[in-house]
C-alpha cells in the first residue's frame, strides 16, 4: 500500500489529501445540520404544545370567574324580584339566561378538566412527553411535574366537586323561589329574611369553595407559565 502510494505523482496525491479534507467535513457538517434541525422542529413543537397549554389554563380561569359572578348575579335577581323592589318582567327571562350560561360555563369546565389531564399533564400525558424530557434535561430536580400533577388532582378530585355540589344547592334553592314566584305566590318580609338567610349561607359556602378551587386552578395556570418559560429559554438541553 504504501508503495503504491509512493508510486502515485504527487500531484494525484495533493488532489486525493485535498478531496479527503473536503469530504469528510463536509459529511460532518451535513450530519450536524440535519440533527440541528430536528431539534428545531422538536423544540418548536414543545413551545407549541406549551403555549397551548397556557392559553387554556388561562381561559379556563376566565370561565370559572365568570361563572361565580354569574352565580352571584342570579342570587340577587331572584332576591331582587322577590323582595318586589323591582318590577320587571323580563327578569324571569334574564334569570333564565343567566342560569344557561352558568350550566354551560361548567359543562364546558368539566370537559376542559378531562382535555387538559388527559392532554398537558407532564407526568402522564404522552403528549408532554418531548416537554417532560426537556425540563428533566435542564433541571433534573425540577418540581413543575410535580407541582402541576398534585394542583390537577386537587382540583380534579377536591375542589371542583364540592364547589360545584354548593352551586347545584344554590341554583336549585333560586329556581324553588323562582317557581314560587311564577305561580304569583307573595312574600312577607319575614319570609324573605327566612329565605334570603338560608340562601345566602349556601352562596357564603359556594364563595368559599370557589376561592378554594380558584386557587388551585391558578397553581395549573403558574405550572404552565413556568413550563412555557424553560421551554423557549435556552437551557442545556439545547446548548
Amino acid at each position: 500500500m504504501f508503495q503504491f502510494i509512493s508510486n502515485t505523482p504527487i500531484f494525484r496525491r495533493l488532489f486525493i489529501a485535498f478531496a479527503i479534507a473536503a469530504v469528510i467535513p463536509g459529511i460532518v457538517i451535513i450530519l450536524l445540520g440535519s440533527y440541528y434541525i430536528n431539534l428545531l422542529s422538536v423544540q418548536g413543537q414543545a413551545v407549541r404544545t406549551s403555549f397551548d397549554a397556557q392559553n387554556i389554563a388561562s381561559q379556563e380561569q376566565i370561565n370559572l370567574q365568570g361563572m361565580n359572578a354569574l352565580l352571584q348575579a342570579r342570587h340577587a335577581q331572584v332576591f331582587a324580584s322577590i323582595s318586589g323592589s323591582v318590577h320587571d318582567p323580563s327578569l324571569y327571562a334574564s334569570g333564565t339566561l343567566i342560569n344557561i350560561d352558568i350550566l354551560t360555563r361548567r359543562a364546558d369546565f368539566e370537559q376542559a378538566l378531562k382535555t387538559y389531564q388527559r392532554d398537558y399533564e407532564l407526568a402522564t400525558s404522552s403528549n408532554m412527553s418531548t416537554i417532560r424530557s426537556i425540563l428533566l434535561s435542564d433541571e433534573p430536580n425540577t418540581r413543575i411535574i410535580d407541582d402541576q400533577q398534585a394542583a390537577l388532582n386537587d382540583v380534579i378530585n377536591r375542589q371542583w366537586p364540592q364547589y360545584s355540589k354548593l352551586q347545584d344547592q344554590e341554583l336549585a334553592q333560586l329556581q324553588h323561589i323562582e317557581d314560587l314566584l311564577q305561580k304569583r305566590t307573595v312574600f312577607t318580609p319575614q319570609q324573605i329574611n327566612q329565605a334570603y338567610s338560608q340562601i345566602y349561607a349556601t352562596l357564603f359556602q359556594a364563595n368559599a369553595a370557589f376561592t378554594d378551587l380558584r386557587n388551585g386552578w391558578q397553581r395549573v395556570v403558574d405550572s404552565a407559565v413556568s413550563m412555557g418559560k424553560t421551554v423557549t429559554a435556552v437551557g442545556p438541553s439545547q446548548t
